[in-house]
């Protein structure tokens, strides 16, 4: 006598054959004076203003964040860059790319940036590229915060036991941090 097949037996059997896979960006990791050689503009400035759109055929939600260009290290920089990216909120609809930079208006920030045409500029290795300047209340002293990567995957990062520890915020002085990135030490 033959027993019946359960449909709930057969779909945990099946369940239990798929591999689940975790989403997440890769990102190949660039330490800042391998930034500082790949990038066509570094700069230092204030985020003027973010937007999100659809793209032409509204198949994509872009961001343009515009900065105030304060400083320019490397390149020929206007008073203000436009970045674009992917991602973003417009009409209830949240796209969200993993690894990308967020932006908040008035933030101080360094730049690595890659041309993407005449107009614009994407962040170079995604939020690795960006950098917040944090400044010293008493001395006004200006230092660099290393983004923390926690949602990305960053491929061939330092080992975590004597390296530098990639997903925690590392602070250093901005004249130091430029001199080291673009080789000026």
């Amino acid at each position: 006598m033959r027993r019946p097949i359960s449909i709930t037996g057969v779909a945990s059997v099946v369940l239990g054959l798929v591999i689940v896979t975790a989403h997440a960006t890769q990102i190949i990791y660039q330490t800042p004076k391998q930034m500082g050689q790949e990038s066509s503009l570094v700069v230092r400035g204030k985020v003027s203003g973010v937007r999100s759109f659809w793209n032409d055929t509204r198949t994509k939600v872009l961001t343009e964040t515009t900065v105030s260009v304060e400083e320019t290290y490397k390149g020929f920089g206007d008073g203000v860059v436009r970045i674009l990216q992917l991602g973003g909120v417009v009409d209830n609809v949240r796209v969200h790319v993993h690894g990308a930079p967020g932006w908040q208006h008035g933030e101080e920030v360094v730049l690595f940036l890659e041309r993407i045409n005449a107009e614009s500029y994407r962040v170079s290795g995604l939020s690795q590229g960006k950098f917040k300047v944090e400044r010293d209340p008493v001395t006004g002293e200006a230092f660099i915060t290393r983004p923390v990567l926690d949602d990305a995957e960053l491929v061939g990062a330092p080992s975590r036991e004597g390296a530098e520890k990639t997903s925690q915020a590392v602070k250093m002085p901005l004249d130091k941090f430029i001199d080291d990135a673009l080789g000026r030490r």
